[in-house]
């Protein structure tokens, strides 16, 4: 606790929402992995039960779009994938949030780094010192703790938000693709036994 005070006071005011940034992108990227890794272990039971209807009280994205395609049997692939896209799409935008925290966790920074060599050179400028060079490399070494936190919530959250947004494509283009095959097996028709044996001699 001591510690947080110490860097809270040696980087200014704004390292108050910048250490509220790093908490909203961690918050972000670890409901994110929870989620979709929820909605993989869904699809990964119905693979070894395909003809279990989809979960009504699951609330994960693979489940949403299982119980759209049993609900329409024989809708297009287009259409599964537009269903899917919509499902996927809240996701995604939830995710989204970490590349607003990462634009803006480096601005923080920069004004925090900014407004304490402001707050330095008015000091040192009244207060006459009989060494300023010291007083001021002291001064503008702690100003740039602001922009260092700022620089390293942003790396963080970049990171998180091209990792969990790659898996969330990939994990999107495997259930429509997986759901768009089924629909072309049920959609097939059946040939008679009869006609199947004969018609291929």
């Amino acid at each position: 606790m001591f510690e947080l005070l110490s860097l809270i006071k040696a980087g200014g005011i704004t390292m108050i929402p910048i250490l509220a940034a790093s908490v909203i992108a961690v918050a972000l990227i670890i409901e994110a992995a929870w989620t979709l890794g929820r909605a993989r272990k869904r699809y990964e039971h119905h693979l070894l039960n395909p003809k279990a209807p989809a979960d009504a009280s699951s609330r994960d994205v693979f489940s949403t779009v299982l119980a759209y395609r049993q609900a329409n049997p024989y809708a297009t692939g287009e259409e599964v994938r537009t269903f899917a896209d919509i499902a996927f799409g809240s996701m995604e935008r939830k995710i989204g949030w970490l590349q607003t925290v990462a634009a803006i966790a480096p601005l923080l920074g920069l004004f925090g780094t900014v407004s304490g060599m402001i707050h330095i050179f008015s000091v040192v400028s009244s207060a006459r010192p009989t060494n300023p060079l010291a007083q001021l490399a002291g001064g503008i070494s702690e100003a740039l703790v602001a922009t260092g936190g700022g620089l390293l919530v942003a790396i963080v959250a970049a990171l998180g938000y091209s990792a969990l947004i790659n898996r969330l494509d990939a994990f999107s283009s495997t259930v429509v693709g997986y759901l768009s095959e089924q629909r072309r097996d049920s959609a097939r028709p059946k040939r008679p036994i009869e006609e199947a044996k004969f018609g291929s001699q």
